[in-house]
């Protein structure tokens, strides 16, 4: 049993939004900059997504669970780990070891990624717009759905083997965000675990093949 209802949830985005404006036009500048460095295919932009992504889940986990959400619910501090967690993954991984390479591939899971993505960025904030109003629209780096979505696709623009390890906690989210929306009857929000479930399969099915290719 949740200690909140959808309504009270809507009018929490509102005020985030609210009280956080202008950034929303600086996170999806920085959401369209990362797609935008996986298409340069230049060694560097591995890097530059990395502090993008990780910059993002720090926000989600200090800014919207520790803070706003926290006043809401007894497991903001656990889900705050979570994506603090997640941004300490993502600095590991991409921003500080490198190597993972991005391309706007062609396969199953590079269309599905860009899915995704185009559902984190627009979807998902067009229908919380109907739904609830615009001044309740769920925005990348502000909100923690989104921002799981877009990770999860933009990891699917990954060269070779897709990165397995950075897939697991936007992956949870989606359900954590599925079981959420399932209690509170938001509709719009089921979309997650059902996206979520479908890019890591699409992962793992990518990194199988890719393991049975003759080297």
């Amino acid at each position: 049993m949740l200690s909140f209802d959808a309504e009270v949830l809507s009018a929490l985005f509102a005020e985030i939004n609210r009280s956080l404006w202008p950034w929303q036009i600086a996170c999806l500048a920085a959401a369209f900059g990362a797609v935008g460095l996986a298409a340069t295919r230049h060694r560097l932009a591995g890097r530059a997504i990395g502090v993008i992504l990780a910059g993002a889940w720090l926000a989600c986990g200090l800014v919207f669970h520790l803070h706003y959400f926290a006043a809401l619910s007894f497991t903001a501090p656990a889900f705050g780990v979570l994506f603090l967690a997640q941004a300490a993954l993502l600095a590991w991984s991409l921003v500080l070891r490198g190597g993972i390479r991005f391309a706007v591939g062609r396969g199953a899971s590079a269309w599905f990624g860009f899915f995704c993505i185009a559902t984190a960025l627009v979807l998902l904030p067009l229908l919380a717009g109907l739904g609830e109003g615009w001044a309740s629209a769920r925005l990348f780096a502000l909100a923690p759905g989104p921002t799981a979505l877009f990770t999860l696709g933009l990891l699917l623009l990954a060269e070779g083997r897709h990165p397995l390890h950075l897939l697991i906690l936007p992956f949870v989210w989606t359900l954590i965000a599925g079981a959420t929306a399932w209690e509170l009857g938001i509709a719009a929000d089921l979309l997650q675990p059902a996206l979520g479930s479908a890019a890591l399969a699409l992962a793992l099915a990518h990194n199988r093949r890719a393991a049975q290719r003759p080297a």
